[in-house]
C-alpha cells in the first residue's frame, strides 16, 4: 500500500521522502463542487463509505498507479460523512486487526474466504496503515489499535489519504437503484445519477442501523441476481431471564462461558461476562451470540465462574470459609473469590438459603455451592435487537463471486466487508475483514480496468 502514502514512519522516527500523488486534470474535488453534484462518469464507484468501501476506494487508487494509470474513483455514502460506524468500533479505540486473524476465526463463508484473508494478513494491514501514516500498537489478545487508541485518528487518515489521491466522496447519496446499460453502471439517488465503468458494493449488513447500516445493500443488490442467506445479530448481548440477572446488574467477572443445547456443548469460549438489564454481556458472551441465534430455543449458557480451580479445590475454600465466617450469612462464604453479588447469587441458587449462618452449612451444601461456581446456568433466550449488534451473520454468499470478489453474476460489480457471508468473532477480526476484502476487490476493480 506504499504507493498511495502521504509520510511512511518507522520505528525510531526515520522518515522516508513523502510520496503524493498530484491530483489529476480531471479531479473535481469538494472544493470545486460547491454543493454542485459530479455527474460524469466514473472509473470506480464505491458504493458505502465504511471501513471495507474507503479502504477498497484506496486499494482501487494504488493499484492503478502501480500500472502508471490514475482512476477516476468516487465514494457515494447516505450518511452526512463517512466513516460513522467506524468511529464506534473498540468503544471508540477501533480495534482494527488482531495478530491472529485467519480463516479459523471467521463463520459463514469462512473457507471461500480463506484466500482472502491470507492474501492481506494482519501485519500488511499494520504495514498498509503505516504507510498511510498510521503508526498502531498491540495490547492484549493480540488486538492492535492505533498508537492514539482513538477511532477519529484511523477515520481521518483515511479521508485525508482519500484526498491525496483525488477520490471524491458523495455524503448525503443513498443510492437506490442500480442499473446496467451500455457497460455502464447507473447509481441512482433521487433524482442525481452517477455513471461508472466498475462499482464495488461496500455497503454493510443490518448490524447497528444507526449508523447507516440497514441491509438495504441486500435489496440493491437482488435485481442483478445476487441472493442472501439468512441475517442474525452478531456480537451481542444475549437475553435472559431479566428476575434472574436483576440482582447482578453491572457486576463483571471474568469466566469460562459454554453455550449447552440438548445436551450438547455448541461452544465453549472464554473472557469477561457483564451482567445486564436483562441480558449477559461481554466478549466472551458476543463470542457464543452467533450460536444462539443457530440454536434455536432451549439453549442455556454455563457459566464457569472459577476456570482455573476443580470442584475439589473450590470445595475446600468453602469449607474453610463456612468454618472461618461462623454465624454470618452463608451468601459471603465465596467473597474472597467471587464479586460480592454474584457469590451471594451461587450461594441461593444452590441452596437456596443465602441469609442462613455458614456455619450450618453441611457438606452437600458445601459441594452444591462448588458445582454452581463451575456451571451457573442461565436460559438463553435468543439475542437483543439489531440496533445492539456490532455485526451482521449472514449476507451475500461467496459462491456467488470470483476472483477478486467480482461478482459472478454481474460482470464489473465487485463486493467486500459486512455485505458478504463473512463474520468474524469478538477482539477486531470484523475490521480485518473490511481491509482485506476492500483490499481484494479494491485491486481487483483497478486491476480489471487496467488490463482493457
Amino acid at each position: 500500500m506504499g504507493g498511495f502514502l502521504l509520510q511512511k514512519f518507522r520505528p525510531g522516527g526515520e522518515k522516508r521522502p513523502a510520496v503524493v500523488f498530484p491530483r489529476p486534470l480531471w479531479y473535481n474535488g469538494p472544493e470545486k463542487q460547491k454543493g454542485r453534484w459530479t455527474l460524469d462518469c466514473f472509473d470506480i464507484a464505491v458504493l458505502g463509505g465504511g471501513a471495507a468501501g474507503l479502504f477498497a476506494a484506496l486499494s482501487a487508487a494504488h493499484g492503478a498507479a502501480e500500472a502508471g494509470r490514475r482512476l477516476k474513483i468516487a465514494v457515494l455514502e447516505k450518511n452526512p460523512r463517512v466513516g460513522k460506524k467506524l468511529l464506534a468500533t473498540g468503544n471508540g479505540r477501533c480495534n482494527l486487526t488482531n495478530r491472529h486473524a485467519a480463516a479459523a476465526r471467521y463463520h459463514g463463508d469462512a473457507a471461500p474466504a480463506a484466500p482472502v484473508l491470507e492474501r492481506f494478513p494482519p501485519e500488511k494491514a499494520v504495514e498498509a496503515f503505516r504507510s498511510l501514516g498510521l503508526i498502531c500498537r498491540e495490547l492484549e489478545g493480540g488486538r492492535v489499535y492505533p498508537y492514539s487508541l482513538q477511532a477519529s485518528s484511523v477515520l481521518n487518515i483515511l479521508r485525508r489519504n482519500l484526498e491525496s489521491c483525488g477520490i471524491e466522496t458523495f455524503c448525503g447519496f443513498p443510492v437506490e437503484k442500480i442499473e446496467k446499460a451500455g457497460g455502464l453502471f447507473v447509481l441512482r439517488s433521487g433524482g442525481k445519477a452517477v455513471r461508472a465503468r466498475r462499482a464495488i458494493a461496500a455497503t454493510g449488513g443490518k448490524a447497528c442501523p444507526q449508523s447507516g447500516s440497514d441491509g438495504d445493500g441486500f435489496a440493491l443488490l437482488r435485481p442483478l441476481g445476487h441472493t442472501c442467506t439468512p441475517l442474525r445479530p452478531a456480537l451481542v448481548q444475549i437475553r435472559t431471564e431479566p428476575r434472574r440477572v436483576r440482582p447482578l446488574k453491572g457486576v463483571r467477572m471474568a469466566a469460562q462461558a459454554r453455550l449447552l443445547s440438548g445436551g450438547k456443548v455448541l461452544k465453549t469460549t472464554r473472557g469477561e461476562v457483564q451482567f445486564a438489564e436483562g441480558a449477559l454481556s461481554g466478549i466472551c458472551i458476543f463470542d457464543l451470540s452467533r450460536a444462539v441465534g443457530e440454536a434455536g430455543g432451549g439453549a442455556e449458557i454455563s457459566l464457569n465462574l472459577a476456570p482455573e480451580y476443580g470442584e475439589e479445590e473450590l470445595a475446600r475454600f468453602l469449607r474453610a470459609g463456612a468454618k472461618a465466617l461462623g454465624d454470618a450469612p452463608a451468601a459471603r462464604i465465596a467473597e474472597g473469590l467471587l464479586p460480592k453479588a454474584l457469590g451471594a447469587e451461587a450461594v441461593r441458587a444452590a441452596t437456596g438459603s443465602p441469609a442462613a449462618p455458614a456455619a450450618a452449612l453441611g457438606e452437600s451444601d458445601i459441594r452444591r455451592i462448588a458445582r454452581r461456581i463451575r456451571d451457573f446456568r442461565f436460559p438463553a433466550l435468543g439475542t437483543l435487537p439489531w440496533r445492539n449488534a456490532q455485526v451482521t451473520a449472514g449476507g451475500i454468499p461467496l459462491r456467488e463471486t470470483k476472483e477478486g470478489l467480482q461478482s459472478a453474476l454481474c460482470p464489473g460489480l465487485f463486493l467486500c466487508g459486512e455485505i458478504l457471508n463473512v463474520d468474524g468473532d469478538c477482539g477486531g477480526y470484523n475490521l480485518h475483514w473490511a481491509w482485506a476484502s476492500g483490499y481484494a476487490a479494491g485491486r481487483a476493480a483497478a486491476r480489471s480496468l487496467c488490463a482493457e
